[in-house]
This record gives structure tokens, sequence and C-alpha cells, in this order.
């Protein structure tokens, strides 16, 4: 292509060399009508174009009015000639500067469709990717009411359900609160500095649940009876509350079942009758005490009570008197320990208490005050025996046999008293 373009470049300056030699070197009408032909040849061999259009029609229009000037048929043919050849380049121009109209015409209309295409595939692409979120957090939704239905800790379903709460509304600061104890307790928080706590607490009960408010609560309702709510801080609409709602009836059952967990859990290790831990609880407690103990290098004091001549009141009162003197007793030894100390019921009229000793002395003044308030406060009264670990024993099997081998000898010494373990005694 280039190597035409320069042979046809070569052949116009040919031309062009040629024209002005004949029009210089043979003057007359012959070698003006040569160099006129070999000019219109030379302007018609331009291709045509906005400039070589316009340098064409200049040329022809300047040859043109000296040959009209000059008068004379052939002069008149030639500058019409001269004319002439640039009428081509007009019409070419003329039909170029159409097509190129309509085709603009026809690519704006497809450059609208394609824009319109492009903002519908922008639209198509922002939706399925909406979709995709949607349904990723509908998968995280599933994989959490999964996990809060084998769930038996209620601080662990409490947070377990912020995390619900969070993903399905989009919302950062929420609170759960339990309603269990009497009062609302928050078991579980996000996103809460320790000011606003107070500020929460406050509004349990008192909010509506309006869409495009600043907080909501969604109660925790089952059986009946409110158990607690999740607040949450944020804007929602119509549409998210009621998503909410329905996901606090979910986590208001988990919570229910918990609270029945618990409820027989309790009743798992508590007495009945006397509200003290019942056996198997307490020597696990024991044993789980003693070995902290011997880790952390402390004193542990073992209390072994039994009620004086029970069996003998039994008898002569009747086994419901016998039940209260149990309650009774159970009541004051518990009214005289410490939130550190256990206390538990060995067996029958048998109660037992551990107890973390930092002072000796004051371990043995209580226990005395547990039977003095016994023999003062109830129809009855109690011998105690008392074992220290590590002095007496380093298991709670010895430590155990340690305290009834002292309370057998309180029994000796009249009952009602405090005696100590001696070892060799």
């Amino acid at each position: 292509m280039n190597c035409g373009k320069t042979r046809m470049n070569a052949l116009r300056f040919f031309l062009a060399a040629a024209m002005l030699a004949v029009f210089f070197t043979a003057p007359g009408r012959y070698g003006i009508f040569i160099a006129a032909s070999l000019g219109m040849i030379l302007i018609f061999s331009i291709p045509p174009g906005k400039i070589n259009t316009a340098g064409k029609l200049f040329v022809s229009v300047t040859a043109a009015v000296p040959l009209v000037s000059f008068g004379g048929a052939m002069h008149y043919m030639y500058a019409a000639l001269a004319l002439f050849l640039v009428i081509p380049d007009l019409k070419i121009l003329a039909s170029r500067k159409k097509n190129y109209s309509d085709f603009k015409i026809k690519f704006g209309g497809i450059e609208e469709k394609l824009l319109a295409l492009e903002k519908e595939n922008s639209e198509t692409s922002k939706g399925i990717e909406e979709l995709e979120n949607e349904i990723e957090r509908y998968e995280k939704l599933y994989e959490l009411s999964k996990t809060m239905e084998s769930v038996s800790d209620g601080k662990e379903l409490a947070k377990k359900s912020i995390e619900t709460f969070s993903l399905k509304l989009g919302v950062d600061a929420l609170a759960f609160f339990s309603a269990t104890g009497g009062g609302n307790e928050i078991l579980c928080s996000k996103n809460l500095s320790a000011d606003e706590y107070g500020v929460w607490k406050s509004m349990v009960g008192k909010i509506q649940n309006k869409p495009g408010a600043e907080y909501y609560e969604f109660e925790l309702v089952a059986g009946g009876k409110k158990l607690g709510s999740v607040m949450a801080g944020g804007k929602l609409d119509s549409l998210q509350i009621k998503s909410a709602e329905v996901i606090a009836s979910q986590v208001a059952l988990g919570w229910e079942k918990i609270l029945l967990y618990e409820k027989v859990r309790e009743l798992s290790r508590i007495d009945g009758l006397t509200g003290l831990f019942l056996r198997k609880y307490f020597m696990g407690r024991l044993n789980e005490e003693i070995v902290r103990a011997g880790r952390y290098n402390y004193k542990i004091a073992f209390l072994m009570c039994d009620l004086d001549l029970f069996k003998t009141y039994n008898d002569t009162y009747g086994h419901p008197v016998g039940d209260e003197a149990l309650k009774a007793v159970a009541a004051k030894i518990k009214e005289n320990i410490y939130k550190s100390d256990l206390a538990g019921r060995y067996g029958g009229e048998e109660f037992c208490v551990y107890m973390p000793v930092s002072d000796e002395s004051g371990t043995r003044k209580k226990a005395q005050r547990i039977v003095e308030a016994v023999r003062c406060e109830t129809p009855v009264t109690i011998s105690a025996g008392l074992a220290f670990f590590p002095a007496d024993a380093l298991t709670a099997e010895d430590l155990i046999k340690s305290a009834d081998k002292a309370l057998y000898k309180a029994k000796e010494k009249g009952r009602d008293i405090v005696c100590e373990y001696e070892q060799g005694v």
C-alpha cells in the first residue's frame, strides 16, 4: 500500500514538472493546451478530501479566471473543463457527508441501546450480587439456628442470638437481656459502651417498634411468659421488624429449653427438702477443690454435722416435724457460711461443709457459730467434727474419714459441740 502511494506521488510530481516545463518552454496556444491538459490530469489524480478538494477548487478557479479573461471558445472550454474536474470531488464529499450523517444516526441509536444494555447488565449484576449476599446471610442464619438448637448454655445462646440479629438486620449495636432473675440482666452485648448499659437497661419494656425509629426491643416470650428481650439500635423498616420478631420467637423457644434444662440440672444436684447440694454433686466439687488447693497451696476445712438423737425426735414428733427440723438446721448452716463455702446433705440427718481456709482460728469459730445457731434457733442440736486439708488428710475420702472420727468424738463427749480431728487419738 505504501509502495503504491509512493508511485502515485511520483507520477503527480512528474505531471506537475511537465506542466511547468511545457508552460514556460512552449509558449503559444498549443503550449497552453498541453500545460493545461497536464494540469487537469494532475488535479484529477489528487484523491477527494476536505483539504485536497479545497486545494483543487482553488487551482481550478485560479486557472479558469485567466482563461475566461483571454476570451475565445477554446479558453472558455478549458475554463469549464477545469471547473468540471472538481465537481466529482464535491459529489463524493456530499455523499460521504450524507453517509456519515446516516451512520451517526444509526450509531447513535446503537450507542443508546448499548448504554441501555450496559445499564441493564449493571443492574442485573447488582441484583445478582445482592441475591448472593442474601443467600450467604440466610446460610449463616441457618447454621446459627442449627447451632442454637444444640446450645445448652444461656450465655452461649445469647451470643449466637446477637450474631443472628446482626446478620439479619444489618445492625451492630445489640444487647441480650434476661428477665428470669426478676430483673433485666445483660447476658451479652455488641458495640455497647459501659455508659450505654444503664441507658439501654432503663429502656427495656418501654420501646414501641416503629419503622425508622432509633431503638427496638424484641421480647422473648415462651409459654405466655416473658423470658427476656433483645434490643437493637439502628433504623429498621417494617419487613426487618417482622423478620426480627420471627427470630425472637425462635430464640425464646431455645431460651425456654435452656431454662428447663438448668432447672432439671439444678434439681439433680439440689436436695429438694433442705435446698443444700446433694452428696454426689458435693463430692465432685470437694474433689475439685482439693485438687485446686494442692495446686495453689491453700488449706481446706471440712465440717461433718449430725443431728443429735434425731431418730428419737422423729419417733416422738413424726416425720413431717422431723423434716421441718432438717430444713431449719440446713437454713442455719447456710446463714453462717461464706459464699466461697459449700454445704451439702451427706445423707439422712448428716450435713457437710467445706471451707477454703485463710485463718484456722476463724474457721473453728465459724463451726462453733453453726452449732450455737442450731442450738438457739431450732428445736434440735447438732454435733460436728472438723478436719483440715492437707494436715489431716490428702484426699477427699480421707478428709471425710478424719472429720467423721472427730464427729464421733463429739458424740462421745456429750453432743452439741464441735471437735477437731487429732491424729493418733
